[in-house]
């Protein structure tokens, strides 16, 4: 395929290849711009009643709006109650998201988290369509788009974002680096028999990761954008 020939020749030449589809793609996306991630945990043995085995439950989301060039906000939800949080995490994001305006995403989880949110509040299952149909994947056009060295096969976000940004690589992050430790600081924030001091440092290490996702994708569109 084109994207392996390209895999070839980067790795051969040691320098990164960037088409300008990328380009032309970013620089079409209408504003507001809205960029969103979820955090998950999907336990082996489900935590909730009506939930199954390793089913994704998102309990955390994350959202960038970009009102046009260089003017953004943030909006943010976290339910560490330990009750089953899809409404919560629904209705505010129903709230956050608006009525117009791509909403970026990386990779097609949010797609699915969306759509399962949906079925599971069948009374908010339109609006969180409307939302669906505003979705926008980032991760196809860049992977038909670019490619470097150090990506070493992977267009993960954690992958391409030290290439075009690499003052925000994760590695930087205090407590927590990648989704599993999440859904593990997750587990114990809503843990009764979790410290409350201990509880507040997950709960701020979890808004950190999270909002760290939707910041690497306003830095990677950027760049796009602009090269």
């Amino acid at each position: 395929s084109e994207t392996q020939l390209r895999i070839h020749r980067v790795t051969v030449s040691g320098k990164p290849e960037l088409l300008p589809g990328a380009r032309r793609f970013m620089r079409d996306l209408a504003y507001p711009r809205f960029y969103l991630d979820f955090e998950t945990v999907g336990p082996a043995i489900p935590i909730w009643a009506g939930t199954r085995p390793y089913q994704p439950v998102p309990f955390q989301w994350s959202c960038h709006v970009e009102r046009a060039p260089g003017v953004i906000e943030h909006a943010e939800f976290i339910d560490l109650g330990g009750e089953l949080p899809v409404r919560g995490v629904a209705q505010a994001l129903i709230d956050a998201l608006e009525a117009d305006g791509p909403v970026l995403m990386w990779s097609g989880f949010e797609r699915r988290i969306i759509a399962a949110l949906a079925e599971q509040c069948p009374d908010l299952a339109g609006q969180l369509q409307a939302i669906i149909d505003r979705l926008v994947d980032l991760l196809p056009v860049v992977r038909a788009n670019y490619y470097h060295p150090d990506m070493l096969g992977s267009w993960s976000i954690k992958a391409v974002l030290p290439t075009v940004a690499p003052d925000m690589d994760y590695a930087g992050l205090e407590g927590i680096h990648e989704g599993t430790e999440a859904s593990s600081a997750y587990r114990d924030a809503i843990d009764p028999d979790t410290e409350p001091e201990r509880r507040e440092q997950l709960r701020r290490d979890l808004l950190a990761y999270c909002r760290h996702d939707t910041e690497a994708m306003v830095a990677l569109v950027n760049f796009f954008e602009n090269n």
